[in-house]
């Protein structure tokens, strides 16, 4: 396979050949912890959202929801669920990194989940800088990061994530609320990744 992740035919190919071992198949724990907890009806950004799991749920929570993903098998499977389940969400095929050209919103929530890990090592800096440019101020970004024991000789995708480089990554932009180990990682990857919530600053 020619692994160009900044093609959506790589993605594209991941999904016609079932080869998606980051999908759990279900909401992910983690966020569905955080999401049960919000107390405010919010507008939400999932980008390299896969199946859709989590932006779903999100939705049937009533929060105003985007779906983003390269991939326009995985948004054509968000659409057929979202009317299956009678779901009001919102998606967009297209590069994350062109997102800023194609839409005028500005989400209280970035989730973050197996899409910085996908994504170029080289592109991280601009990921960081086009989530802040997204976010209201003072948005969040809610990500789980893996896989951080991963050796950065293997290549990817996924990339091997380093604490270090996520705060290379994102300390210019964003003040750290939290990072942690979350008991609600599942078991595979309870050691390989970790919770971190950013909030956007002004700079």
């Amino acid at each position: 396979m020619n692994k160009d992740v900044s093609k959506s035919e790589f993605w594209n190919q991941c999904y016609n050949e079932n080869n998606i071992g980051w999908d759990l198949g279900g909401v992910t724990p983690v966020f569905k912890d955080w999401a049960d907890k919000l107390k405010t009806k919010s507008k939400i950004l999932v980008p390299g959202c896969g199946n859709g799991y989590d932006p779903l749920y999100f939705s049937s929570l009533g929060h105003e929801v985007l779906a983003v993903d390269f991939s326009e098998n995985a948004i054509n499977r968000i659409k057929n669920k979202s009317l299956e389940q009678k779901i009001n969400i919102q998606t967009l095929r297209c590069d994350f990194f062109d997102l800023n050209k194609l839409i005028d919103i500005k989400f209280d929530f970035i989730v973050e989940y197996t899409f910085f890990c996908a994504i170029e090592p080289t592109k991280r800096i601009e990921y960081s800088k086009v989530v802040h440019s997204l976010l209201k101020k003072s948005g969040l970004l809610v990500a789980l990061f893996l896989p951080l024991k991963k050796d950065i000789n293997e290549g990817g995708p996924p990339f091997s994530v380093s604490k270090l480089d996520i705060e290379n990554t994102f300390s210019k932009k964003f003040e750290l609320i939290k990072s942690f180990k979350h008991p609600l990682s599942i078991d595979v990857r309870k050691e390989n990744e970790e919770y971190f919530e950013y909030k956007k600053i002004l700079v």
